[in-house]
């Protein structure tokens, strides 16, 4: 059925009140949804002789209408990352999201080569050289 047909019809009586059929279409102007990127936080914790802390720091695509609503969901992305299995000694692994870190709006959505999802600022150049990747030993 298309809008015109919505307007040939007009309301519906029903009794004590109508229905009209407009109020059911769509709307155009419907809110359009931004993208985000959240960095996560998650942490690594097992009751294993000699467990080394282990985290990832996650860069997560999300697509939200307000910054508010990105934060939420990236706590419910978080949350979802969560979970616990037995390794290969039999000790038991658990992935908890300890921090969402940030979410901002990414500037630039194209998603082309070059496009920038995520920067951020800092002044100790040592601790941010400490945050070097793990090898295959590490793990």
């Amino acid at each position: 059925m298309s809008s015109e047909d919505f307007d040939a019809v007009g309301s519906i009586d029903i009794g004590p009140g109508t229905i009209d059929p407009r109020d059911f279409q769509q709307r155009a102007s419907s809110v359009e949804l931004d993208h985000y990127v959240a960095v996560l936080l998650l942490e690594a914790t097992s009751e294993a002789t000699g467990h080394k802390p282990l985290f990832e720091e996650s860069f997560v695509l999300l697509t939200a209408e307000s910054e508010d609503e990105a934060a939420e969901k990236a706590r419910e992305c978080g949350k979802q990352q969560e979970t616990s299995y037995q390794n290969e000694n039999h000790d038991v692994v658990t992935w908890k999201l300890k921090q969402i870190v940030e979410v901002k709006p990414l500037e630039d959505a194209t998603f082309d080569d070059g496009s920038e999802l995520y920067s951020r600022f800092f002044r100790n150049y040592d601790a941010y050289r400490s945050l070097e990747p793990l090898t295959e030993e590490d793990v």
